[in-house]
């Protein structure tokens, strides 16, 4: 791997990159993943945007969590959220700063009628699948990063997510659900990329631990070595840590040893996510 400061200064030679983080399967850990990346690399400079495309909005509870926690402030009022900017037309002035260089636009539950929405207001397939796309494409310049998180199940929404990526990343518990989920969102990746003719990429698998040292765990990650090829793994693996759950209830802090073990975990995990792009992006 390169060395952090020498990959943060290339990966901003390249141009702003969007990347879903994904798996058909609930409890992957995809949303902890979105939040956590996105977190680190703000903390690196890197000018990042979470988008929340889960009416669950539990990326969007997380952050603005943190936004309090790092702020000594009560949790603000959300005045737009996704759907309302997707109704507008507009994601301009959705983003809502969290910490400096990691910004947010919200989503909550009122989002559960984008296929409703779409359905009813455009006819054409086409542009049904390209909505966010084009929507975010109007933003996209004012970021280094762009992650969106998505529901575990909503075709509309994962094609829309897809189709607006660059590169999806694959969130993996090491669970045999888990591994059926990624497989079938690599199969939905690979049809959209086929009908669309799309300029898309696997960025990789990020394997998170159920159990640490587990015996289940380890037949899960030698069966996605098998399914996706050694070289789409990611070698950092994300362990089993409480205090990722204690994140979800009071926001992201980098204060005391436990705080800072899961920092210093997603660091890894970022350098990687850093040095597969660049590579990526060099081919």
């Amino acid at each position: 791997m390169l060395f952090m400061e020498q990959s943060i200064v290339e990966m901003k030679k390249i141009a702003p990159k969007v990347i879903t983080i994904g798996n058909y399967k609930g409890g992957a850990g995809k949303t902890t993943n979105a939040v956590m990346i996105g977190y680190v690399l703000s903390t690196l400079g890197i000018k990042t945007l979470v988008v929340d495309m889960d009416p669950q909005s539990n990326a969007t509870k997380s952050l603005m969590l943190t936004r309090s926690a790092n702020n000594e402030g009560a949790v603000p009022a959300i005045n737009k959220t996704l759907m309302a900017g997707i109704e507008q037309a507009s994601f301009v002035d959705l983003p809502v700063e969290i910490i400096p260089n990691l910004s947010l636009i919200p989503s909550f539950i009122d989002f559960e009628d984008f296929p409703k929405y779409i359905y009813q207001n455009i006819t054409d397939e086409y542009k049904q699948d390209f909505l966010v796309k084009g929507l975010l494409d109007e933003i996209k310049s004012d970021y280094d990063i762009i992650i969106i998180d998505v529901p575990p199940m909503s075709k509309e929404v994962t094609k829309n997510a897809i189709i607006a990526s660059d590169y999806v990343l694959i969130s993996l518990q090491t669970q045999e659900r888990s591994l059926t989920g990624a497989e079938s969102y690599v199969k939905e990746l690979i049809s959209l990329m086929k009908k669309y003719d799309l300029n898309l990429d696997l960025l990789g698998i990020l394997q998170v631990l159920h159990k640490n040292n587990g015996k289940v765990d380890q037949y899960i990650m030698d069966k996605a070595i098998e399914s996706f090829d050694g070289d789409n793994i990611f070698n950092t693996v994300v362990p089993q840590m409480e205090r990722l759950k204690r994140f979800d209830v009071n926001g992201i802090t980098n204060k005391d040893l436990h705080d800072k073990k899961v920092i210093t975990k997603y660091t890894e995990v970022v350098q990687e996510f850093i040095d597969r792009l660049i590579a990526m992006e060099g081919e």
